[in-house]
């Protein structure tokens, strides 16, 4: 089990480093105001990523062939903190 707050600013920022015994992963984007762009590499841009808005939580299990690769954010301007806590399989 691994947990942190990681700030992402305007420049691809990794939030999570791959883990091939992860078996859930939330990320919290704490800002009030900022969004911040989700994506599996450093060439992430706010235009081709996944956005977690201001305050959103997002969860995901292996279940379903859940991605175990890095998770990279960034932000249009400005900085956001993000928080994660990472779950691993003891098998």
């Amino acid at each position: 089990m691994a947990y942190n707050t990681v700030t992402v600013t305007t420049s691809a920022t990794l939030i999570v480093a791959d883990n091939t015994k992860r078996k859930v992963l939330t990320l919290v984007n704490t800002s009030e105001t900022i969004p911040v762009y989700i994506g599996p590499d450093s060439s992430i841009t706010t235009s081709n990523a996944i956005p977690l808005y201001e305050t959103q939580t997002q969860d995901s299990s292996k279940t379903f062939g859940f991605w175990s690769g890095p998770v990279y954010g960034i932000v249009a301007s400005g900085t956001a903190d993000v928080r994660y806590w990472e779950v691993e399989s003891n098998l």
